[in-house]
């Protein structure tokens, strides 16, 4: 858990002058992606979500600087770049929010990273945020493509149970807390006591993996792949080039599922 300091020191990396445009921290805590921004004059703490197609404002705090529930205009400032205009949901985020320890403003959704370059780089955690072109990746880097669905990418990945295997498309969710959330209406593969058997994404493969229903998935989509696999490794997200990259795995922990 952040002390109260320690998160104004974070949001205080937002203000001009303070790190490269284009540059942030981040961390992940309860098994979600989290980074400092600004929205509609909210400033604190907001989960990043690749997997939300239109970004959130938490009602409560939106309260505060006079703004109600429904739909508003935000200037959004997020890594230093100044984003104008985002149509952003006003809402109580409370079901979604409650249990963490650090206070959250809303959901910065793929709205917000379209046509842009995401790079997430682990231990510590660092975000960027570029325009499309340069590097692809670190040394070794896994490279697959994309394909955006209501401007949300879903990428190509297996799934098995142990009797049963699938291949098809899953949403990236760098805002889910689980590693595999499966969509009952797709996906023939059945979860037992909430773990999937293995995962593989890009010849990659994860075992014992966290695994719950969703509804919430583009149609013919399989479900979402969430943050507790893509946090395992850096990872580059080339909205206008379509592709993913992920590369420098983080040492696996005996014993422990994902």
């Amino acid at each position: 858990m952040r002390s109260p300091l320690a998160l104004a020191g974070l949001i205080l990396g937002l203000l001009p002058g303070a790190a490269h445009a284009g540059d942030s921290v981040c961390w992940v805590e309860n098994g979600v992606l989290l980074v400092p921004a600004v929205a509609a004059g909210v400033n604190g703490v907001f989960i990043l979500d690749t997997g939300a197609a239109q970004s959130q404002l938490d009602a409560t705090q939106a309260s505060e600087v006079g703004i109600g529930e429904g739909a508003a205009a935000a200037e959004v400032r997020l890594a230093g770049r100044l984003y104008p205009g985002v149509a952003m949901q006003v809402l109580e985020l409370d079901a979604r929010t409650r249990s963490f320890p650090t206070p959250i403003s809303g959901v910065l959704g793929s709205d917000v990273l379209a046509g842009q370059v995401l790079t997430v780089q682990q231990n510590p955690c660092h975000l960027r945020l570029s325009r499309p072109g340069g590097s692809r990746g670190g040394r070794g880097a896994i490279r697959l493509p994309i394909e955006l669905r209501a401007g949300v990418p879903y990428v190509r990945a297996g799934v098995s149970d142990g009797i049963r295997s699938q291949l098809g498309a899953f949403r990236i969710d760098t805002g889910g807390p689980l590693a595999v959330r499966l969509a009952p209406s797709t996906a023939a593969v059945t979860p037992r006591d909430g773990r999937l058997r293995a995962l593989s994404i890009g010849g990659v493969l994860f075992e014992n993996v966290s695994s719950a229903p969703t509804s919430d998935v583009a149609d013919a989509a399989l479900g979402g792949i969430g943050e507790p696999i893509w946090s395992r490794f850096s990872m580059r997200l080339d909205y206008a080039g379509r592709t993913l990259s992920f590369w420098n795995p983080l040492p696996a922990r005996a014993g422990r599922g994902f």
